[in-house]
């Protein structure tokens, strides 16, 4: 009896410590469970246990019911297909997408790729739910293994488990198991028909994008019939009429559910509008300081319509075509009359009206798909009738020469008659396509570039704007530099404005498909040299990095001047040393990083640094030599900017340290441009290193038995006198030697500012010569005494010479 109470208490106290490895034997492992590498729980944690095995099947219950519900990804693809079933059902009576303008391709092109968009979402919302599951799926199988693993080696050391605890889990697993392939089914069905669904919007869309491919492969091609060929005429049968009342219908039928799922939209649109016009009315005296915006000013509800309805139109997905032609007609309306301000005169703002109504007129006929004979009567009728038109305004401009009126706009009005003269050609010819696209291109380019020039006007508004506000309230730095940045944010914005619109403007004249397509061609561009590949992109990037280092230093060096260096008071050389290190620093980083662009590491840098050397060594040791005194001119500072220095006999003022060389101005006015090795290598002197105190020396000579007491008073009194003249140390007469002709005196006196020295120098002169007079004292001049022999005929020479 002791034995085996002695056994049970030595099991129980081995089953209740953690197992930390199993050994289990090759005939016992053939037939046992696969046990976890974690160690497995005692029964005293069996409780604690089955509850985090219940705990984890109630949330993922919870979970799959969540996942298994799919009435609303139902009633949203309901809707989608809905929406796919109404665009064919448009499409289907307009025939063969060959045969469309390119206007009403990218229209349905853009709502079939819309539609695929929204589908490709709803399907990525679909393959994370089943994620879900298979993550749930992998944590069920966990739990399973383990309960199987415990109970195994349970049974293995004959150790009496609760089997009710058991049977619980067992059965909660089995359930959560069979709710798990249950929601697996319903996903799976769900996901195949949305694939199936996106196949058919697939197929749709690459029919329109092929088409598409297909007529701007056709431009420079004869597509049709010459006005002059019967087959022509043929076309104009009593069917026109139908078609285009057909064209007309589609593009005045307007779906009212689109209201209500964009109403919030159109109303946010309206709100945007009221606000932005009432804050223009009302403050256009106080935005009167930016001259950039008086064309906006002239024109606030215009200016709030065309900003309005230019940032709402892209949010509005695949509007309508009557929707569409609303929106064009307000911006274009809109633009007109905040651009009639811009222009020179009368004669301009008709012509700008004129291109108004042929872009409303020319997307008018291509909403409607106004029937191919009839469309191109239409443009040969508009290359007949503004051809004279503009040829008359190019002769009264030049005859007139109203002011304001240049060559520019003389060359704009040329450039619409040659294009509208190709254009009739082509149309007379049978280039439908490239006569069509001649005259849209054309127009659109001229209305890009008039809101390209807007845009700039409108954000270098904003920039002074901003800039004079900040002057009066904000920081020194913008009192100070706030001019110099607006003008070079100005000039960066215009960089980037007119760089985005050329990338627009090449899918315009049709050098690529789309915007996305330029861009990918030029930045995959790539230059090969050896194993060095150069992409465009990486050169860009370049480029930008080190033009922003340029600026960032420009900013570095303006804002520690001006908040920093001045207002504790340092001196002006070390303020000019201290941004130039700040320089050269900013633009060594950028350079640097320029070159981690370009693709080349420290190794590469290391390559280039011995090709420096190498040129050091054949001819650019001045170049290295004058920077390297460059440097050193900023770190020690025998002189700075400001400095009095004489240097060659010639005395002036420094006024920039650069990279190679400093700029010395002289007292005529003129720069010196001084390398810096030789102020390093050779002999400057620096008249104001450590202060501009200077002493002023100024000889005197008198004539013999002059009063020598008299002489020094005056001297005293005219350093004494002059108001520049410092009295500490006091002036100093004395009274050196006997000259020759005269007796010698100096005057020493000491002055602040050695840039006064010629003006207080000669300002003392004229007060001892006045002094002198007056006392009588004489200022001698050299004297010397000739002594001539008498001169008689003959005197001096020989009978021989007479």
């Amino acid at each position: 009896m002791v034995l085996r109470l002695l056994l049970k208490i030595l099991l129980c106290l081995y089953l209740s410590t953690p197992v930390c490895a199993w050994a289990v034997s090759p005939t016992a492992a053939e037939t046992a469970v696969e046990v976890p590498a974690t160690p497995l729980p005692g029964l005293s944690q069996l409780n604690k246990k089955v509850a985090v095995t219940e705990d984890f099947a109630a949330q993922a219950d919870k979970q799959l019911q969540s996942l298994m519900d799919l009435s609303k990804q139902q009633e949203v693809m309901t809707g989608y297909a809905e929406q796919f079933r109404k665009l064919i059902e448009e499409i289907k009576p307009l025939g063969s997408p060959d045969n469309w303008y390119a206007d009403r391709l990218n229209t349905y092109l853009t709502k079939f790729s819309q539609l695929r968009q929204n589908l490709d979402n709803l399907q990525q919302k679909i393959a994370l739910r089943l994620l879900e599951t298979e993550t749930i799926h992998a944590q069920l199988q966990t739990e399973d293994d383990f309960w199987k693993a415990w109970t195994a080696e349970l049974n293995r050391q004959d150790t009496p488990a609760p089997k009710q605890p058991l049977r619980d889990v067992s059965a909660l697993l089995k359930s959560l198991s069979a709710k798990l392939e249950k929601t697996t089914a319903a996903l799976l069905p769900f996901q195949e028909s949305l694939g199936e669904f996106q196949r058919e919007v697939s197929l749709a869309e690459n029919n329109l994008s092929t088409a598409l491919g297909k007529l701007r492969q056709a431009t420079f091609r004869k597509n049709t019939y010459s006005f002059f060929s019967t087959d022509f005429h043929q076309l104009f049968t009593a069917n026109l009429g139908q078609q285009t009342q057909d064209g007309l219908k589609a593009a005045l039928k307007f779906d009212r559910s689109y209201l209500n799922e964009n109403g919030v939209l159109i109303g946010l649109m309206l709100i945007c509008f009221l606000l932005l016009a009432v804050f223009m009315l009302r403050s256009r005296q106080r935005l009167q300081e930016a001259d950039e915006w008086h064309f906006i000013l002239s024109h606030p509800l215009a200016a709030a319509c065309f900003i309005t309805v230019a940032f709402f139109w892209f949010w509005f997905p695949a509007p309508p075509p009557i929707l569409s032609f609303t929106f064009l007609l307000l911006t274009t309306g809109s633009a007109t009359a905040m651009a009639v301000p811009l222009l020179e005169n009368l004669r301009q703002v008709r012509v700008l009206v004129l291109a108004a109504i042929v872009i409303l007129l020319t997307s008018a006929f291509q909403q409607i798909a106004l029937p191919q004979p009839l469309f191109r009567i239409y443009l040969a009728c508009l290359a007949i009738i503004f051809i004279p038109l503009l040829v008359q305004q190019v002769l009264l401009s030049k005859k007139i020469r109203q002011p304001g009126e240049g060559r520019f706009f003389r060359a704009v009005l040329r450039i619409i008659v040659l294009v509208l003269g190709i254009s009739l050609i082509a149309q007379f010819a049978g280039y439908l396509n490239f006569s069509s696209w001649l005259i849209q291109a054309s127009f659109e380019t001229g209305t890009v570039l008039l809101l390209v020039k807007m845009a700039v006007l409108v954000m270098s508004g904003a920039i002074v704007s901003g800039n004079n506000l900040l002057a009066r309230s904000g920081p020194v730095f913008f009192r100070e530099f706030g001019a110099e940045l607006s003008l070079r944010l100005k000039k960066l914005l215009t960089f980037f404005i007119y760089g985005f619109s050329i990338f627009y403007l090449l899918p315009v004249w049709r050098l690529f498909a789309t915007l996305n397509e330029g861009w990918s061609y030029f930045t995959e561009l790539t230059i090969d040299v050896g194993e060095f590949s150069l992409s465009m992109q990486m050169l860009a990037s370049a480029v930008i990095a080190f033009y922003l280092a340029l600026q960032a230093s420009w900013i570095l060096q303006a804002i520690s001047d001006a908040q920093i260096l001045t207002r504790r008071r340092v001196d002006r050389g070390v303020r000019d040393a201290v941004k130039k290190l700040i320089h050269y620093a900013v633009v060594l980083i950028g350079f640097l990083f320029a070159l981690s662009l370009l693709g080349l590491g420290l190794q590469n840098f290391v390559v280039l640094l011995g090709a420096f050397g190498v040129g050091i060594g054949f001819g650019l040791q001045d170049i290295v030599n004058n920077f390297l005194s460059g440097l050193i001119l900023l770190f020690e500072r025998p002189i700075k900017v400001g400095d009095g220095i004489l240097i060659d006999g010639e005395y002036g003022t420094v006024t920039r340290i650069g990279l190679r060389s400093t700029i010395v101005e002289s007292l005529d006015n003129a720069e010196l441009i001084v390398p810096n090795s030789q102020i390093i290598s050779q002999k400057v002197t620096n008249w104001t290193l450590s202060n501009r105190r200077v002493r002023i020396t100024l000889p005197v000579g008198v004539a013999y038995g002059s009063d020598l007491e008299k002489v020094l008073s005056i001297l005293t009194e005219a350093g004494a006198e002059h108001p520049d003249v410092l009295q500490e140390p006091k002036p100093t007469a004395l009274f050196l030697q006997f000259g020759n002709s005269s007796l010698d005196f100096e005057l020493r006196v000491w002055i602040k500012n050695v840039d006064n020295r010629p003006r207080i120098k000669s300002d003392l002169l004229l007060y001892i010569d006045r002094r002198f007079r007056e006392a009588d004292v004489e200022i001698p001049f050299p004297q010397q005494d000739i002594h001539l022999r008498s001169v008689f005929p003959g005197y001096g020479t020989t009978p021989t010479q007479k």
